[in-house]
Protein backbone atom coordinates (compact mmCIF):
# COMPACT_ATOMS: atom_id res chain seq x y z
CA UNK A 1 0.00 0.00 0.00
CA UNK A 2 2.44 2.69 -1.06
CA UNK A 3 -0.05 5.53 -1.08
CA UNK A 4 2.04 8.68 -1.22
CA UNK A 5 -0.89 10.66 -2.66
CA UNK A 6 -3.65 9.31 -0.40
CA UNK A 7 -4.33 8.13 3.12
CA UNK A 8 -1.70 5.88 4.64
CA UNK A 9 -2.96 2.35 5.23
CA UNK A 10 -2.21 0.68 8.55
CA UNK A 11 -2.66 -2.94 9.57
CA UNK A 12 -3.50 -3.46 13.25
CA UNK A 13 -2.68 -6.94 14.56
CA UNK A 14 -3.78 -7.91 18.07
CA UNK A 15 -5.68 -10.91 19.44
CA UNK A 16 -7.53 -8.63 21.87
CA UNK A 17 -10.51 -7.78 19.67
CA UNK A 18 -11.61 -4.80 21.76
CA UNK A 19 -8.17 -3.21 21.82
CA UNK A 20 -7.61 -3.79 18.10
CA UNK A 21 -10.95 -2.14 17.36
CA UNK A 22 -10.18 0.81 19.65
CA UNK A 23 -6.83 1.39 17.94
CA UNK A 24 -8.41 1.07 14.50
CA UNK A 25 -11.12 3.62 15.31
CA UNK A 26 -8.55 6.07 16.72
CA UNK A 27 -6.39 5.72 13.61
CA UNK A 28 -9.32 6.25 11.27
CA UNK A 29 -10.39 9.32 13.24
CA UNK A 30 -6.84 10.61 12.72
CA UNK A 31 -7.20 10.21 8.95
CA UNK A 32 -5.73 6.78 8.23
CA UNK A 33 -7.20 3.71 6.54
CA UNK A 34 -7.09 0.53 8.61
CA UNK A 35 -7.46 -3.20 8.52
CA UNK A 36 -7.50 -5.52 11.54
CA UNK A 37 -6.23 -9.08 12.01
CA UNK A 38 -6.21 -11.18 15.18
CA UNK A 39 -3.69 -13.99 14.57
CA UNK A 40 -0.21 -14.29 13.16
CA UNK A 41 -0.89 -16.38 10.07
CA UNK A 42 -3.69 -14.13 8.82
CA UNK A 43 -1.59 -11.06 9.58
CA UNK A 44 1.36 -12.29 7.54
CA UNK A 45 -0.88 -13.22 4.61
CA UNK A 46 -2.50 -9.77 4.67
CA UNK A 47 0.89 -8.04 4.87
CA UNK A 48 2.25 -9.94 1.87
CA UNK A 49 -0.91 -9.42 -0.19
CA UNK A 50 -1.90 -5.85 0.75
CA UNK A 51 1.56 -4.36 1.40
CA UNK A 52 0.51 -1.88 4.11
CA UNK A 53 2.36 1.36 4.78
CA UNK A 54 2.74 0.40 8.45
CA UNK A 55 1.94 -2.56 10.72
CA UNK A 56 1.08 -2.24 14.41
CA UNK A 57 1.99 -5.73 15.56
CA UNK A 58 1.34 -7.43 18.89
CA UNK A 59 3.98 -9.97 19.94
CA UNK A 60 1.80 -12.50 21.80
CA UNK A 61 -0.37 -13.84 18.97
CA UNK A 62 -2.00 -17.26 18.56
CA UNK A 63 -0.34 -19.64 16.13
CA UNK A 64 2.53 -17.51 14.86
CA UNK A 65 4.03 -14.96 17.22
CA UNK A 66 4.63 -11.34 16.32
CA UNK A 67 8.41 -11.70 16.19
CA UNK A 68 8.15 -14.39 13.50
CA UNK A 69 5.51 -12.42 11.55
CA UNK A 70 7.61 -9.27 11.74
CA UNK A 71 10.85 -10.97 10.73
CA UNK A 72 9.30 -12.51 7.61
CA UNK A 73 7.40 -9.34 6.67
CA UNK A 74 10.52 -7.20 6.97
CA UNK A 75 12.70 -9.72 5.11
CA UNK A 76 10.29 -9.97 2.17
CA UNK A 77 8.87 -6.45 1.96
CA UNK A 78 10.76 -4.18 4.33
CA UNK A 79 7.40 -3.03 5.73
CA UNK A 80 7.64 -0.60 8.70
CA UNK A 81 6.57 -2.21 11.98
CA UNK A 82 5.74 -0.90 15.43
CA UNK A 83 5.60 -3.73 17.95
CA UNK A 84 2.87 -3.57 20.62
CA UNK A 85 3.05 -5.79 23.68
CA UNK A 86 2.43 -6.10 27.38
CA UNK A 87 6.02 -7.24 27.69
CA UNK A 88 8.49 -4.57 28.77
CA UNK A 89 11.62 -6.69 29.22
CA UNK A 90 14.73 -5.14 27.69
CA UNK A 91 15.56 -8.36 25.80
CA UNK A 92 12.16 -8.32 24.08
CA UNK A 93 12.64 -4.72 22.96
CA UNK A 94 16.14 -5.53 21.75
CA UNK A 95 14.87 -8.56 19.82
CA UNK A 96 12.16 -6.52 18.11
CA UNK A 97 14.57 -3.77 17.11
CA UNK A 98 17.16 -6.31 15.98
CA UNK A 99 14.57 -7.86 13.66
CA UNK A 100 14.29 -4.43 12.07
CA UNK A 101 11.19 -2.94 13.72
CA UNK A 102 10.89 0.85 13.59
CA UNK A 103 9.49 1.31 17.09
CA UNK A 104 8.16 -0.49 20.13
CA UNK A 105 5.31 0.44 22.51
CA UNK A 106 4.15 -1.32 25.66
CA UNK A 107 0.62 -1.84 26.92
CA UNK A 108 -1.54 -0.34 28.24
CA UNK A 109 -1.58 1.66 25.00
CA UNK A 110 -1.76 5.45 25.31
CA UNK A 111 -3.54 6.48 22.11
CA UNK A 112 -2.03 9.95 21.97
CA UNK A 113 1.48 8.54 22.22
CA UNK A 114 0.71 5.79 19.70
CA UNK A 115 -0.59 8.30 17.14
CA UNK A 116 2.56 10.38 17.51
CA UNK A 117 4.75 7.31 16.99
CA UNK A 118 2.72 6.27 13.95
CA UNK A 119 3.11 9.70 12.40
CA UNK A 120 6.84 9.76 13.14
CA UNK A 121 7.44 6.36 11.49
CA UNK A 122 5.37 7.27 8.42
CA UNK A 123 7.34 10.49 8.01
CA UNK A 124 10.66 8.65 8.31
CA UNK A 125 9.60 6.16 5.66
CA UNK A 126 8.52 8.86 3.23
CA UNK A 127 4.76 8.31 3.31
CA UNK A 128 2.74 11.47 2.69
CA UNK A 129 0.29 11.93 5.55
CA UNK A 130 -3.23 12.95 4.55
CA UNK A 131 -4.46 16.20 6.13
CA UNK A 132 -6.85 15.90 9.04
CA UNK A 133 -10.32 16.94 7.86
CA UNK A 134 -13.05 17.91 10.32
CA UNK A 135 -15.92 19.17 8.22
CA UNK A 136 -14.63 22.28 6.42
CA UNK A 137 -11.64 22.51 8.74
CA UNK A 138 -8.43 21.10 7.24
CA UNK A 139 -5.24 20.61 9.23
CA UNK A 140 -2.25 19.92 7.00
CA UNK A 141 0.54 18.87 9.32
CA UNK A 142 3.07 18.37 6.53
CA UNK A 143 2.69 22.07 5.66
CA UNK A 144 1.85 23.23 9.21
CA UNK A 145 -1.26 25.04 7.96
CA UNK A 146 -4.94 25.23 8.92
CA UNK A 147 -7.76 26.26 6.59
CA UNK A 148 -11.50 26.62 7.01
CA UNK A 149 -13.68 26.50 3.87
CA UNK A 150 -10.50 27.01 1.84
CA UNK A 151 -9.31 30.12 3.73
CA UNK A 152 -6.14 29.92 5.79
CA UNK A 153 -6.37 30.63 9.52
CA UNK A 154 -3.29 32.27 10.97
CA UNK A 155 -2.46 30.50 14.22
CA UNK A 156 0.49 30.80 16.54
CA UNK A 157 2.70 27.73 16.85
CA UNK A 158 1.17 26.98 20.26
CA UNK A 159 -2.41 27.30 18.96
CA UNK A 160 -1.55 25.09 16.00
CA UNK A 161 -0.08 22.38 18.23
CA UNK A 162 -3.04 22.61 20.60
CA UNK A 163 -5.50 22.12 17.74
CA UNK A 164 -3.38 19.29 16.33
CA UNK A 165 -3.37 17.40 19.63
CA UNK A 166 -7.15 17.62 19.87
CA UNK A 167 -7.67 16.66 16.22
CA UNK A 168 -5.42 13.59 16.39
CA UNK A 169 -7.23 12.44 19.52
CA UNK A 170 -10.76 12.86 18.13
CA UNK A 171 -13.33 11.13 20.30
CA UNK A 172 -11.20 11.25 23.46
CA UNK A 173 -11.08 13.84 26.21
CA UNK A 174 -7.63 15.38 26.73
CA UNK A 175 -6.98 16.79 30.18
CA UNK A 176 -5.44 20.21 30.68
CA UNK A 177 -2.46 18.56 32.31
CA UNK A 178 -1.95 16.29 29.29
CA UNK A 179 -2.21 19.22 26.87
CA UNK A 180 0.22 21.25 28.97
CA UNK A 181 2.76 18.43 28.85
CA UNK A 182 2.33 17.67 25.14
CA UNK A 183 2.12 21.24 23.81
CA UNK A 184 4.36 23.15 26.20
CA UNK A 185 6.49 20.33 27.60
CA UNK A 186 5.90 21.36 31.20
CA UNK A 187 5.61 18.91 34.07
CA UNK A 188 3.95 21.50 36.32
CA UNK A 189 0.20 21.93 36.03
CA UNK A 190 -1.01 25.42 35.11
CA UNK A 191 -4.60 25.21 33.84
CA UNK A 192 -4.76 28.95 33.18
CA UNK A 193 -2.12 28.65 30.46
CA UNK A 194 -4.19 26.07 28.60
CA UNK A 195 -7.40 28.05 29.06
CA UNK A 196 -5.90 31.29 27.73
CA UNK A 197 -4.58 29.69 24.55
CA UNK A 198 -7.76 27.66 24.07
CA UNK A 199 -9.78 30.87 24.26
CA UNK A 200 -7.52 32.52 21.67
CA UNK A 201 -7.73 29.47 19.38
CA UNK A 202 -11.52 29.46 19.58
CA UNK A 203 -11.72 33.18 18.76
CA UNK A 204 -9.60 32.73 15.62
CA UNK A 205 -11.71 29.76 14.52
CA UNK A 206 -14.90 31.75 15.13
CA UNK A 207 -13.52 34.70 13.16
CA UNK A 208 -12.97 32.35 10.21
CA UNK A 209 -16.60 31.23 10.36
CA UNK A 210 -16.11 27.99 12.27
CA UNK A 211 -18.40 27.20 15.22
CA UNK A 212 -15.51 26.69 17.64
CA UNK A 213 -17.64 25.89 20.68
CA UNK A 214 -19.36 23.14 18.71
CA UNK A 215 -16.05 21.89 17.33
CA UNK A 216 -14.08 21.87 20.60
CA UNK A 217 -16.18 20.62 23.49
CA UNK A 218 -15.31 21.51 27.07
CA UNK A 219 -15.84 18.60 29.46
CA UNK A 220 -16.12 20.29 32.83
CA UNK A 221 -13.60 18.95 35.28
CA UNK A 222 -12.04 16.67 32.65
CA UNK A 223 -10.66 18.67 29.72
CA UNK A 224 -11.39 19.21 26.02
CA UNK A 225 -12.29 17.04 23.06
CA UNK A 226 -13.23 17.08 19.40
CA UNK A 227 -16.05 14.63 18.72
CA UNK A 228 -15.07 11.64 16.60
CA UNK A 229 -16.95 10.89 13.39
CA UNK A 230 -19.26 7.89 13.30
CA UNK A 231 -17.27 5.05 11.80
CA UNK A 232 -17.54 1.28 11.54
CA UNK A 233 -15.28 -0.65 13.95
CA UNK A 234 -12.99 -1.95 11.20
CA UNK A 235 -12.61 -1.79 7.43
CA UNK A 236 -11.04 -4.25 5.04
CA UNK A 237 -8.55 -2.32 2.97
Amino acid sequence: MNNTASKARILVVDDEVGLATEISVALRAAGYMTRVEHNGADALRTILEAKPDLVLLDIMLPGMNGFDVGAEAIAKLGVPIIFMTARDAAEDKMRGLTIGADDYVTKPILMGELLLRVRAVLRRTGVMIAPLAIGDLLINEDEASVTYAGEEIKLTNTEYRLLGELARARGRVLSKNYLLTQVWGYDAFDPNLVEVHMSSLRKKLEHAGCDANELIKTKRGLGYMIKAPTVAPSVAA
